[in-house]
């Protein structure tokens, strides 16, 4: 029993120290973001479906305390009035605006000015959006259950220096406001749920510095996403799952003689399957279909000549994902998946300069890889721990003892401690 407890142990501390790869698809039973704001949904209910639909919570039924995503992310879900309504209060820290944050205003203009900004020291900085809080509430109303979650960014960065009798100072404050409401419907053998998300996030610059102003003049963009997911109970030992999404985000800033845009249109169709051939074993498998596209345009004028950038591309994504869950027992089990992805780029750039002839060059590109993950979840009463680390980890050891850094295969590191009232 003794050495049990070490191995498991062992198998803890490597998945919290392990290093994050954030994939494009579904990880295990896990739902998370392909770009954007546009989620793609899981087959299971459970708390997390409380970010993106917290209309989910009424039926769950359930005060939560959480720790998830190796500390990135903690909440706790509170039921009042006799568990007829739910608050939700959360935080997120992502200090890379990797997890969590996608489009945030930095990578916006990154991807819009073909610069980071993110040195600090450098007058070009511009604040990372790592600190993140967000609360909503939900409850009950009729034939329907119904949530809603606001999500609140802001960072900042200053610097101020005084020379003599002259003072500079320069600052940037980055905000984001996210807005998800949702709908849940729920029969004996059938249930649908809705969601929206809602999004504008701006830019605020300050500066005294003589002679200096920023490379942009970013002043905010919108954006959108609807998704929605119907599961089917075919009998009691299988259940049929089908999810669409739909989102876009786009950004522009304006300056003298130099304007650029941005636009990108996400679509997302998945098809699952959860069987349960026998009392302790769940089958899952999924088949996700992901298309985006869009591009960027840049146009610089100087005296009469006109030159015109233009990226316009798309990028295809087909993903398959088998997963096992096995109850060895009523408080342990194992977790273990396999995922295929093959993506498809496409891409096409377009250089037009004033009485000259067009420039016009196309790329294509695919890749076909694949990951797969190992894990174990504990139940004690209330109180669970879940973690699901890449199959490597067996053969190459976590980075902080092999130095390999991390692994190049698409298969997150998770790990997540909940405990139920």
């Amino acid at each position: 029993m003794r050495k049990f407890w070490l191995v498991l142990m062992l198998l803890v501390s490597s998945t919290l120290f392990g290093e994050i790869n954030q994939p494009a698809y579904e990880v295990g039973y896990k739902t998370y973001t392909v770009f954007g704001n546009t989620p793609v949904l899981s087959q299971w209910v459970d708390y997390e479906n409380a970010l993106w639909l917290p209309s989910v919570l009424p039926e769950l039924e359930k005060g939560w305390v959480y720790i998830d995503n190796n500390g990135q992310l903690g909440g706790v879900i509170f039921p009042l009035l006799e568990r007829s309504l739910f608050m939700h209060v959360f935080i997120e820290y992502d200090p890379n605006e990797a997890t969590y944050t996608r489009n945030s205003p930095r990578q916006l203009v990154n991807a819009m000015r073909g610069t980071t900004f993110d040195t600090i020291g450098n007058d070009d900085y511009i604040a990372p959006l790592s600190n993140i809080f967000g609360f909503g509430f939900a409850g009950n109303a009729d034939v329907f259950t119904w949530g809603v979650n606001l999500k609140l960014y802001a960072d900042q960065y200053s610097r101020e220096s005084k020379t003599g009798a002259t003072e500079t100072k320069l600052s940037n404050s980055t905000f984001r406001l996210e807005l998800t409401p949702s709908i849940s419907m729920k029969q004996e053998a059938w249930r649908m749920d809705f969601g929206l998300n809602l999004l504008y996030q701006w830019i605020s610059n300050e500066t005294t510095t003589p002679g200096f102003t920023y490379p942009y003049d970013y002043s905010g963009n919108g954006e959108f996403a609807l998704y929605g997911r119907a599961m089917f109970d075919v009998s009691e030992y299988t259940t049929l799952m089908g999810a669409l999404s739909f989102g876009y985000a786009g950004a522009s800033d304006k300056m003298d003689d130099n304007r650029v845009s941005i636009d990108y249109t996400y679509l997302a169709a998945k098809m699952g399957v959860m069987v349960k051939p026998v009392d302790r074993l769940t089958l899952g498998s999924n088949f996700l279909f992901y298309h985006c596209w869009g591009g960027s345009e840049h146009i610089v004028s100087v005296g009469t000549t006109k030159t015109t950038d233009e990226n316009s591309g798309n990028v295809i994504l087909f993903n398959f994902t088998q997963t096992a869950d096995f109850r060895v027992a009523d408080w342990f089990t194992l977790k273990a998946g396999i995922g295929k992805n093959i993506v498809i780029n496409v891409d096409q750039t377009k250089t037009i300069v004033t009485a000259t002839p067009t420039t016009i060059n196309d790329s294509y590109d695919n890749n076909f890889d694949i990951g797969k993950f190992i894990g174990f979840g504990i139940d004690y009463k209330e109180f669970n721990l879940t973690a699901l680390m890449n199959f490597d980890i067996l053969t190459e050891g976590p980075d902080f003892i092999s130095g390999r850094g991390p692994w190049v295969n698409p298969m997150a590191f998770m790990a997540t401690i909940h405990y139920r009232w």
